[in-house]
């Protein structure tokens, strides 16, 4: 049965061409800037036009109102077409706003036909009815055009539990670790950096490989650990991270960015070249290795690039740059370690096995995690905790998405230049001026 969507006339099908949509209304702080809105045909359909009339300065939304069920999460959605020169990122806001989540859409992908879809995953805390706003604001593009043919706010609630691990391991032993978290309902676990305990190389699919596809198989769980992988083709060898789904197939796999100096110089090992996120059941999911947190570069891009969730196997690591990694970009670091702990970080940059530790994130709305669980098999430690990707606050909450710490976010950047040219330049430069 398809979820309810609770916005009123949210297809635009109410109202007559030229006019606004039945339920919506027009606001501009400053009338003589305001927008065009009306209602439209395109492609077939009614749908609801926004355009900036000629005024480069023009700023103003469309905004409709409707009860919500308050300590529930919901998927905020919305499609539209526009004119060359429309960048959603800069000219469009979609928000959403009601008791403690002013928030609003920030990732957006392609359809077919000139189309885009954006979406974003809204918690509003407290017990309740309320009572939530939906804008969709046109600003700064004096000959731009917007279409847009849907909108809509639907209940959702995906959970997902993941489990991490610490000391030294090898196969035995991680075949432990997959046994027990697989018993306990898993739905991710994530093994160390070189899960063999020792730098053997061994091709993709190897032993490794082997017991992780026999295991996720075994449980219906998703997989990641640790390789030192073997190209004989090529004759190259990378310190890579593989994902396998919970049929125990390959999702995909990630060649740490940054070798560890030893690593690169005296062990052979090259560096990677891609940073990719995988698209899946539980969310979307990429990796960081060892060295690679001691940079920005990496948790920066997956973030934008959407990750909600950054696995993290290393055989140590500094975990107080693990706060930050996850604060700046608003993502989840699941940590497998050999000599540092294991440990989950949200979005809030919370250590969820220590989560009261560090006060001075504050008291973000919602509840981003639940049930932590720590268990010692052996000489190896699983911490198990269950993460709402619904609940993604800032550790800066300030009200919403659109008041927040902006990591993550494309277009709640508001400087007026970009450093990324000037840092690779300053980067390269070797030689000083006289």
């Amino acid at each position: 049965m398809p979820a309810t969507n609770l916005i009123p006339n949210p297809r635009f099908v109410h109202g007559k061409l030229g006019g606004l949509p039945e339920g919506w209304s027009v606001f501009a702080a400053r009338p003589s800037l305001a927008p065009s809105f009306r209602l439209a045909r395109k492609d077939g359909g009614q749908v609801l036009m926004a355009a900036g009339g000629g005024r480069p300065d023009c700023v103003g939304y469309l905004s409709t109102q409707f009860p919500i069920t308050l300590g529930r999460t919901y998927q905020f959605r919305v499609q539209f077409t526009m004119s060359s020169g429309v960048d959603p990122h800069q000219h469009l806001l979609f928000q959403c706003y009601g008791p403690g989540a002013n928030s609003g859409i920030h990732e957006f992908r392609r359809l077919e036909g000139g189309w885009v879809e954006g979406s974003a995953k809204i918690a509003y805390d407290g017990q309740g009815d309320g009572k939530a706003e939906v804008r969709i604001l046109f600003r700064l593009s004096a000959a731009g055009k917007v279409w847009v043919r849907e909108v809509s706010l639907t209940e959702t609630e995906p959970v997902v539990r993941v489990a991490c691990t610490q000391g030294k391991p090898d196969l035995a032993s991680c075949r432990a670790v997959l046994e027990a978290a697989g018993r306990a309902g898993a739905d991710l676990v994530l093994l160390s950096e070189y899960m063999q305990g020792d730098r053997i190389e061994e091709a993709l699919r190897g032993p490794s490989f082997e017991l992780m596809a026999e295991k996720a198989q075994e449980h219906r769980m998703f997989v990641a650990g640790g390789i030192v992988r073997r190209d004989e083709a090529a004759d190259r060898v990378t310190n890579t991270a593989l994902l396998l789904d919970r049929r125990g197939e390959l999702v995909g796999s990630y060649d740490k960015l940054h070798p560890y100096s030893p690593e690169l110089n005296e062990q052979g090992i090259s560096p990677g070249r891609e940073v990719p996120v995988f698209e899946t059941e539980i969310g979307r999911i990429g990796f960081m290795i060892c060295y690679d947190s001691w940079f920005t570069d990496v948790a920066e891009l997956l973030s934008l690039k959407g990750a909600q969730i950054v696995l993290f196997p290393n055989a140590g690591c500094y975990r107080a740059l693990l706060h930050a990694r996850a604060a700046d970009n608003r993502v989840r670091i699941v940590c497998s370690s050999w000599n540092s702990g294991y440990g989950v970080w949200d979005t809030v940059g919370r250590d969820l096995v220590h989560p009261e530790q560090d006060r001075s994130h504050g008291d973000p709305p919602g509840v981003t995690y639940r049930d932590p669980v720590e268990q010692q098999l052996g000489e190896s430690g699983l911490f198990m905790v269950s993460l709402d990707l619904n609940c993604s606050p800032s550790p800066h909450y300030n009200g919403g998405s659109m008041f927040e710490a902006p990591g993550g976010r494309r277009n709640r950047r508001e400087q007026a230049v970009f450093l990324e040219e000037q840092i690779r330049a300053e980067r390269e430069r070797w030689w000083s001026s006289p």
